[in-house]
């Protein structure tokens, strides 16, 4: 190696790197994909020199959430849509899908008129994580592009359809076959291809797009967790309350839940289910628990704050997920952090959060299956106290050591580094 080759590895290694987020969800105090774009924008910030794209309908939150942050902290450049696009997507006539699609065109457009992007090292895309709208920058981007974690590529098991309204099966359908078709998809396997690196948050959406010529992938859950903000309480669990917590939609398994619960409460009366959320299906699932006599033991919580479910969590026993189509599930990791053991299907990014010591996963092979493996896991959980408090344990250490912004961060600043240094020896 030469002294100038030498002096500029120096050079780079003594000044932060300057990485350009495109994060279209980013906001504080929030969960899933809003939190992600917040929380990872500020701790790599810690490390390297920040900039995030996002979007206008974000900045208020996050200027009064950046005035009560100390330290490096990351800049925002607001980017929007113009206000007609606004107003059809809050009337409900432009979905968000496609505004987000549109976003992402005129980010790619626009930007490069208003930023210099050779002033950046990385370019890394993290919020939203389907992998079926590509960042608008790659394109325009020369310097290291990573994309990820991305999802998307799950699909919801055929056996556990029966829990969904005829026109919600039809709709699966008809995503099931679109994604998979993606893998034929020229222009995004271009795109994929494009980057340096790429993240996949689940096994599904890597196995999609295992014959692409990607040049370097990992994996890595697309959340994470404050594990201050959602840790143990010192209450004493009796074991009969269980809880769940999510929009109420068709791929949620909110039914699939309450066929469970059910079948448990036949067995064991004491127990109580404490459903929280909105959505859609909400009023189909009012209706189902009143005419099963339900109405008394199972309740629902209405829409929660993020701060509110460190409160919901502090008075339950179990947490269950039965989502039987997500990328992954912030909620998940947050129960986790509660020390509460978790049961959930055994797939999709719930497999991973949950892994084999932090509660039980159920097999969705039949309906049946299903059903009496989530049952028989809330049974077991709610008469063995030791059980709980094992698994409660373990999920919080799980939390600790791989799922904490922190610890995301760090594993993300090392990806940084390492290609930042290989494109400067190039």
């Amino acid at each position: 190696m030469t002294d100038s080759n030498l002096i500029g590895d120096r050079e780079a290694a003594a000044r932060r790197l300057r990485i350009l987020l495109s994060a279209y969800a980013c906001e504080p105090c929030k969960g899933s994909e809003p939190g992600t774009g917040w929380n990872l924008a500020l701790a790599l910030s810690k490390s390297f020199e920040v900039t995030v794209v996002t979007r206008t309908n974000n900045r208020a939150s996050i200027e009064a959430g950046l005035s009560s942050e100390s330290g490096p902290r990351p800049q925002f450049i607001y980017h929007d849509l113009p206000s007609i696009f606004r107003r059809l997507k809050k009337m409900g006539l432009l979905s968000t899908q496609v505004y987000y699609a549109l976003w992402q065109r005129a980010l790619g457009k626009d930007l490069p008129h208003q930023l210099e992007l050779r002033n950046f090292d990385i370019f890394h895309h993290i919020t939203f994580n389907s992998f079926e709208v590509a960042p608008g920058l790659l394109a325009r981007f020369a310097g290291v592009k990573i994309w990820g974690p991305i999802g998307g590529g799950q699909s919801l098991p055929p056996a556990l359809a029966a829990t969904l309204g005829l026109k919600s099966r039809i709709k699966e359908r008809l995503r099931t076959l679109r994604i998979r078709l993606s893998r034929w998809n020229p222009r995004l396997v271009r795109q994929l291809e494009s980057c340096d690196r790429v993240l996949f948050a689940n096994d599904e959406t890597r196995d999609l797009f295992e014959t692409a010529a990607v040049k370097s992938s990992g994996q890595m859950i697309d959340v994470g967790v404050d594990p201050a903000r959602f840790a143990p309480t010192l209450d004493s669990r009796p074991g009969h309350r269980i809880f769940s917590a999510g929009n109420f939609e068709p791929r949620k398994g909110s039914r699939l839940l309450l066929l469970a619960f059910q079948k448990a409460h036949e067995l064991n009366p004491t127990l109580r289910l404490r459903l929280a959320g909105d959505g859609p299906e909400l009023p189909r699932e009012r209706a189902w628990v009143a005419s099963e006599g339900l109405q008394d033991v199972v309740s629902f919580a209405g829409r929660r704050t993020h701060a509110q479910m460190a409160e919901e969590f502090a008075m339950a026993d179990i947490f269950v997920f039965p989502s039987i189509r997500d990328t992954s599930g912030a909620i998940v990791l947050e129960a986790m952090a509660c020390a509460l053991p978790v049961v959930c299907l055994d797939h999709q990014g719930a497999r991973l959060m949950v892994g084999d010591d932090a509660g039980i996963r159920v097999k969705t092979d039949s309906l049946k299956t299903a059903v009496e493996g989530l049952a028989a896991a809330v049974l077991t959980l709610s008469s063995d106290a030791a059980l709980r408090e094992l698994l409660g344990r373990q999920a919080r250490e799980r939390v600790m050591t791989e799922f904490t912004w922190k610890n995301k961060a760090e594993r993300l600043g090392q990806e940084y580094r390492r290609l930042a240094h290989l494109a400067s020896t190039r």
